[in-house]
């Protein structure tokens, strides 16, 4: 079994085997197979096609066709298109498609989940996917194994990488009390799903040979985002018929490396699978005319020295307008050229709005608004108040539900009545003494893992030991009294007190009005005319005729102090969101924004105060861009 670690540089310059436009018929390659797919080159339309190949001339069972996906919207689209007889290309009798068309997530679930019983899991499994809760058990599980909370920080992180290798280093242990903490639960986390899967497999040949047998061709999509964990998983799968392993990736668009997603999987792929693979590009773009292409790989060809050369483009598109490099005086200004632009395309045109931050979409957002023009946006959560009252309902109903009380213990004792310091607290004193007591608590998991006791029994045991837990138990204890006796009005005004969900009256009449219209906003999701708000990273997978991106400013992007990794994995970021456009691109630097944005004092007066532009917009040639510069208004 290969590891990250025997990962040796690779840069193969691959003109001499790609095909220009596709006309070589890569889906009918025998694997391993990686298809390098540029922004805009088809690779969902080669999946699709793979998957009719296999079934209608290969003959092959589709109950033996593993199709893996990045998202569920991804599999949700490729089983759409493999359904539509006005696609006649791709389209496949319902009887001959592929049962198993998944993330990689939901697959190792149902490994888990199937499995349960080799694991020593319980059959009705949940999955803990908040991440505050998540952090709320690494904290417990670092104090259970001797060290502060915050030594879950490395702990977690090191399961995001999904590279795990047990020992006994001060990560590991935490992890083994945090494992524990959630079997007692009946519970595992995001992680986890990959992590257990590729257990049971290593683990039990007979089950291995199960989901081999259905994975006899294996396809991937998206196969630069996976991290060690993913890989892993994928060789466990092709590991007994590698020829059947069809992976479709660019590693000019890795741009997760925060959770272990990197781009030396493609790069390495000859290498890693050995015998037989063979890498090909997919060259000519459907999307993205020549001077979008060409200007936004510059960036990346600049920046990341140790990409794979993919070979010379050819487009679909007759060579549209140059990208325009806009330089206004302040967001202030930004944001009225953006709203220009976006009248002057609707409605004829469909347009992306991409930003560094929800920050950097406040006030074109409000143009939009105040223009009337329909537009969707990552929305923030309308509330947390609901939520807190939502996990004590759950924790009430079932007393058991130790999940559910944890998180209820974190919020009582979060409150001004507490007597643990505030979170926020920063001098020495006051940190070791919410470290203390919070230590309280992280003990009551030890009858729970030694007995087998609810966490609320542990509580109830030990509430006479000390202020904080007796504090804990007490008000738990009243609304568990009031909610026996079928008292509304008196749970509802013991919540307030206890839970404090809510600080203002108008907080409270906010949020549920907020939670109320956010269904009807949801489901206007395909009303055309839109304008789409999204951050970069959110963008992967969306096209539009016209997109804007803004924030490109020396700080942002690239973020100050980036080394030389952190460089190129940020000009791919640039390079993904450029990629978005089909016809007209706008790229935005400002040399003032507010404070709040911009996390600095700026200054008109004061030239040293002006912010730059990203470097990465002077690699764009200057044949494939123009910039524009707006003055300030007087």
């Amino acid at each position: 079994m290969n590891t990250i670690k025997e990962f040796l540089p690779a840069n193969r310059d691959l003109a001499s085997t790609a095909s220009s436009g596709g006309r070589i018929e890569m889906h009918k390659m025998e694997g391993p197979l990686l298809l390098l797919a540029g922004p805009g080159t088809g690779k969902t339309y080669q999946l699709s096609r793979r998957i009719k190949f296999l079934v209608e001339e290969q003959q092959v069972n589709p109950k033996e066709i593993t199709v893996i996906t990045f998202t569920a919207a991804a599999a949700a689209n490729m089983r759409a298109r493999i359904s539509d007889p006005r696609r006649p290309e791709t389209f496949i009798q319902k009887n001959l498609q592929p049962e198993s068309i998944c993330t990689m997530h939901s697959l190792g679930f149902r490994i888990i989940r199937e499995g349960a019983a080799l694991l020593g899991l319980a059959a009705d499994l949940s999955i803990v996917q908040s991440d505050p809760t998540k952090a709320i058990f690494m904290g417990d599980a670092a104090q259970l194994a001797g060290f502060q909370r915050a030594q879950a920080d490395q702990t977690s992180r090191c399961r995001q990488m999904g590279h795990c290798m047990m020992d006994d280093s001060s990560k590991c242990r935490v992890c083994k009390q945090y494992c524990s903490i959630l079997r007692a639960c009946d519970a595992i986390d995001y992680d986890d799903q990959i992590l257990l899967a590729c257990k049971l497999l290593r683990d039990h040949s007979a089950w291995a040979a199960r989901y081999r047998a259905q994975a006899s061709h294996l396809l991937v999509d998206e196969y630069q985002d996976i991290n060690h964990g993913q890989f892993e998983l994928i060789q466990l799968l092709s590991t007994d018929r590698p020829q059947g392993l069809f992976v479709v990736g660019d590693d000019d668009q890795s741009i997760y490396s925060w959770r272990g997603g990197s781009p030396q999987f493609i790069r390495n792929f000859e290498m890693l699978f050995k015998k037989g693979a063979r890498v090909e590009s997919l060259l000519h773009s459907r999307r993205c005319h020549r001077k979008v292409l060409e200007g936004s790989l510059r960036i990346v060809e600049n920046y990341d020295k140790d990409r794979r050369q993919k070979g010379t483009f050819t487009y679909e598109a007759d060579d549209g307008p140059p990208i325009l490099i806009h330089n206004v005086p302040s967001d202030k200004r930004e944001a009225v050229i953006v709203v220009q632009i976006i009248r002057e395309a609707l409605p004829s045109k469909k347009v992306l709005v991409l930003v560094p931050s929800r920050a950097h979409a406040t006030l074109i957002c409000e143009r939009l608004r105040k223009a009337r023009i329909k537009y969707l946006a990552p929305e923030p959560q309308p509330g947390e108040g609901l939520l807190v009252l939502e996990r004590l309902a759950a924790w009430i109903q079932n007393s058991n539900d130790n999940i559910a009380l944890r998180e209820c213990l974190e919020t009582v004792l979060g409150t001004k009545q507490s007597p643990v310091p505030s979170s926020r607290v920063r001098t020495p004193e006051k940190v070791e003494l919410r470290e203390q007591a919070l230590q309280q608590v992280s003990n009551l998991w030890r009858p729970v893992l030694e007995r087998g006791v609810s966490l609320w029994q542990s509580l109830t045991e030990s509430a006479n030991r000390s202020r904080v837990l007796g504090f804990a138990h007490e008000n738990l204890d009243q609304l568990t009294a009031l909610s026996a006796a079928d008292d509304l009005a008196g749970l509802l005004a013991q919540a307030g007190k206890s839970l404090q969900p809510w600080r203002h009256v108008n907080d409270f009449l906010e949020e549920v009005a907020n939670w109320v219209s956010r269904p009807g906003s949801a489901s206007d999701a395909g009303f055309e005319g839109a304008v789409q708000v999204m951050t970069f990273q959110g963008a992967k997978g969306l096209e539009a005729d016209t997109v804007c991106v803004v924030g490109l400013e020396e700080g942002t992007l690239p973020r100050s102090g980036s080394n030389r990794d952190e460089l190129a994995e940020q000009g791919r970021l640039l390079f993904v969101s450029m990629t978005r456009s089909k016809h007209d691109l706008h790229l935005f630097h400002a040399r003032s924004r507010s404070g709040a944005v911009s996390f600095k004092q700026l200054h008109r007066s004061d030239e040293q105060h002006t912010l730059k532009p990203s470097p990465f917009l002077s690699a764009i040639p200057r044949e494939c861009a123009e910039e524009k510069f707006h003055p300030a208004q007087a």
